[in-house]
């Protein structure tokens, strides 16, 4: 089937062109708004500008397509092969993306604001600057955990993106915009994270080990025994944080902002934390096995039970701070 006869039968009302063969078909900028291609082959077709908004392509085959600014709000993708399509700045605003294949996409500036994206396949794919507001990328029962690894988010929007249990590992986030963000339970090991917006948060039990998070924006996020072992939080915000039982083991945190967070339990073991704010901090039971808190400031810190034995306090505030026997130090 050529265009000429994919737009006659449209415009006279035929809507459904189940399994039709558009392979390398040219559609710049039409209007195909509501079309069904249910198992199409629409593979290295043009489709920029084109109008697609709720189009049914389950199932249908838009390798190397090329959707560049297409407008595909509300469409059905479910099962869709999108490998190496690109769709730049196109705009896929709560389009159903259930188990598509998005590996190597090119999805710069593209608008996925509260598209559903469970068990999609975005490993490799460039989203620098892509808008995913409110995007649906949680595990669910499996079958359903988004996979990111080594995609490019770099300055993405994911604002109140649900990414619970999803596979970010290695994946570029840095300068992404992750607020009130749900990211329980993911994988965000090896990730960069570096500058990245991550305030109030959901990262309980989140695994970022190795993770880089230098310069990140966490206040009051949310990292109950969160694994953050090796990760970099050089000069990161975490003021206000819920971190009990987190592992920081070997973690570098020099000059972060951990003041009024909730530490209670943490493991801290060989932790960097030279010249760290951890004012009125609660370290109740804290691990701080040769820790380094060289110059850090402790005022009214919380140090009750906390194992201190080889920490390093070396020019450390330690006024109005509550030590380990419940003395208050001076």
């Amino acid at each position: 089937m050529d265009a000429k006869e994919l737009l006659q039968r449209y415009a006279n009302g035929e809507t459904k062109f189940i399994d039709a063969n558009l392979n390398g078909v040219n559609l710049f900028g039409v209007d195909l708004i509501g079309i069904g291609l249910n198992q199409a082959n629409l593979c290295n077709a043009i489709l920029i500008f084109s109008y697609l908004n709720r189009a049914i392509l389950n199932q249908a085959n838009l390798t190397c397509t090329n959707l560049g600014g297409a407008n595909l709000n509300q469409a059905s993708l479910i099962n869709a092969n999108l490998h190496d399509a690109d769709l730049h700045g196109a705009t896929l605003q709560s389009a159903d993306l259930r188990n598509a294949n998005l590996t190597l996409a090119d999805l710069l500036d593209a608008n996925l604001m509260n598209a559903d994206l469970r068990g999609a396949d975005l490993s490799g794919a460039n989203l620098t600057g892509a808008c995913l507001r409110g995007a649906n990328l949680r595990e669910e029962k499996r079958a359903y955990c988004a996979t990111l690894r080594g995609a490019n988010l770099h300055k993405a929007d994911l604002r109140g993106a649900n990414l619970t249990g999803a596979d970010l590992a290695k994946v570029n986030l840095s300068g992404a915009n992750l607020s009130e963000s749900m990211l329980r339970g993911a994988n965000l090991s090896g990730a960069n994270l570096s500058g990245a917006i991550l305030e109030g948060a959901a990262l309980t039990e989140a695994n970022l080990e190795g993770a880089n998070l230098n310069g990140a924006n966490l206040i009051n996020a949310r990292l109950e025994r969160a694994n953050l072992s090796e990760a970099e939080l050089v000069g990161a915000n975490l003021q206000g944080a819920r971190m009990p039982d987190a592992k920081l083991t070997k973690a570098q945190m020099s000059r972060a902002n951990l003041s009024f967070t909730r530490l209670s339990k943490v493991d801290f073991s060989r932790a960097n934390l030279r010249e760290a704010n951890l004012t009125e901090a609660d370290l109740v039971d804290a691990y701080l096995a040769r820790t380094d808190l060289t110059g850090a400031n402790l005022t009214k810190a919380s140090l009750i039970r906390a194992e201190m034995s080889t920490t390093n306090l070396t020019g450390a505030n330690l006024r109005e701070t509550i030590m380990p026997d419940g003395t208050i130090s001076y």
